[in-house]
């Protein structure tokens, strides 16, 4: 089978790194990149002569959500298939192969002022193919949605080598069914994609996040409150990282028992930093103060009357009645985007309400972006609830041992994360007792292991899996690509 693989794709398409593609324990027996549509074609006429199972993948940042298949399987890399075939800056429309890496089209975007409103874990490893295929959103898909609503077309090929096109490169088209967006979300267990055609949008001319901690008591009514204020962010997260976790992250601390001090100017409060320490080295501290309305002066936002903030609760009282005392306390996290005058007025109506926002810096949303990929965590679960539902939620995952989460409140989406001391029966039986939607993005192998091939499952209806089952039948009769579990 690899010689046959290799024969059509040449030396320059072979590829010796095999482990960058493992999936548990699992290795393909070849990994090989072609150049073209056509090299696409012929490896999987050729698999499927041979009834040769495929994975097809970019990097494989995201490759852990998929199930091996039992007998030997080769490996489909996207990732030469690297080139902008057409940009219309003036149209907003941009072509492009899809292992083009996100940063790398980000880059050619920003050189026009436009961008794509991704914030995506790993953008210089993470292909466009790829994100398409997992329609895996950041957090700014409260604002701008996920990336099946900016897709207009796709170039893919079946299993049977067949190459095909769905979309147009208009915004507003009525060109046949809407297979392209079938595809955003299967994960390449349909087809491989092989070209994208995405509309992008023009650059503003500033980002900015702020942010503070709060407690579990207090989570729900504030995430709440935010929903209902006039400020459009492009994100709204929550962020709770055991100290373990926390130190892994280059930096980052756990959000365990600290707060911002009430009534501290933002000119002089002590800056947040996820080392633990504020600007200037001034540590942020344990000791509480009571409340007190403030004037503040800042040079972007000017005088501002901090109203009275409601009462904080006692320290032994904070994480009760859902969490142990261990437990990270939660720090939310605004990010904006637009004029300097719109985004200024957001944070300071933030400031207005009584909330303490603080500067978040670049650096430190990089670091909780790439926290967001699955290989670098022993199990990992995405949950999809109602926005309401992920204050209870987060709060009860995190107070389980090793574990630490993070939410992208705003649309309903949970990571769960557990390091090697979190994998323990009392999380599975918590997984096993899920009743919403979810998927294992990393651990899927362990957990089935650990259940006897129960867990994980995919919470669908019997028309829900039947409509999967015909659309499989359909693109991939004989079943090369994987099936998602």
């Amino acid at each position: 089978m690899r010689e046959g693989l290799y024969a059509i794709v040449g030396a320059a398409g072979v590829s010796a790194d095999t482990d960058s593609y493992r999936i548990g324990d699992a290795l393909p027996a070849a990994v090989v990149s072609p150049e073209n549509e056509a090299e696409v074609c012929a490896l999987l006429e050729y698999a499927q002569g041979m009834r040769a199972p495929c994975i097809v993948a970019g990097s494989g940042t995201h490759l852990t959500h998929l199930t091996p298949h039992e007998h030997a399987w080769w490996l489909l890399s996207t990732r030469r298939l690297n080139r902008v075939i057409d940009y219309s800056p003036q149209d907003l429309v941009l072509t492009v192969g899809a292992g083009m890496m996100q940063q790398a089209v980000q880059e050619l975007l920003r050189a026009h002022r436009q961008y794509l409103p991704w914030n995506l874990a790993l953008p210089e490893q993470a292909t466009i193919g790829g994100i398409v295929a997992s329609n895996r959103a950041g957090s700014w898909r409260y604002r701008y949605g996920t990336p099946r609503d900016r897709l207009l077309a796709v170039r893919a090929v079946r299993t049977d080598g067949v190459a095909f096109k769905s979309g147009a490169k208009v915004v507003k088209s009525v060109a046949g069914y809407d297979l392209h967006r079938l595809l955003s979300g299967s994960w390449g267990t349909l087809a491989a994609i092989t070209e994208v055609t995405l509309k992008v949008q023009p650059l503003p001319p500033l980002f900015e996040a702020a942010g503070w901690f709060t407690s579990w008591r207090h989570l729900e009514p504030t995430l709440a409150e935010l929903m209902r204020l006039p400020i459009q962010p492009d994100g709204v997260t929550v962020v709770a990282l055991r100290e373990r976790e926390a130190q892994r992250r280059s930096g980052l601390r756990a959000v365990a028992h600290t707060e911002l001090q009430w009534g501290a100017t933002p000119s002089n409060r002590a800056r947040l930093d996820w080392s633990g320490q504020g600007a200037g080295g001034v540590r942020l501290g344990h000791k509480r103060r009571q409340p007190s309305a403030t004037l503040t002066e800042t040079p972007r936002l000017g005088r501002v009357e901090l109203p009275t903030p409601p009462a904080l609760p006692e320290p032994e009282t904070l994480l009760q009645p859902l969490t142990a005392p261990e437990t990270p306390q939660p720090f939310v996290l605004l990010e904006f985007s637009g004029s300097p005058d719109g985004v200024a007025w957001q944070i300071q109506h933030l400031r207005e309400r009584g909330y303490p926002a603080e500067p978040v810096d670049e650096a430190q949303l990089r670091q909780l972006r790439d926290w967001l990929a699955p290989r670098q965590h022993a199990l990992m679960l995405q949950i999809l609830l109602h926005s309401s539902e992920v204050a209870e939620a987060m709060a009860q995952w995190t107070a389980l041992p090793g574990v630490s989460t993070i939410a992208h409140a705003g649309n309903g989406v949970l990571y769960v994360a557990a390091d090697e001391n979190g994998l323990t029966e009392t999380l599975i039986q918590r997984v096993r007792a899920l009743n919403a939607k979810y998927r294992v993005l990393n651990g899927a192998m362990w957990l089935c292991e650990q259940t006897g091939g129960e867990l994980p499952r995919l919470t669908l209806g019997a028309g829900e899996r039947r409509l999967m089952q015909r659309l499989k039948h359909a693109l991939d009769a004989k079943n090369l690509l994987p099936t998602l579990v």
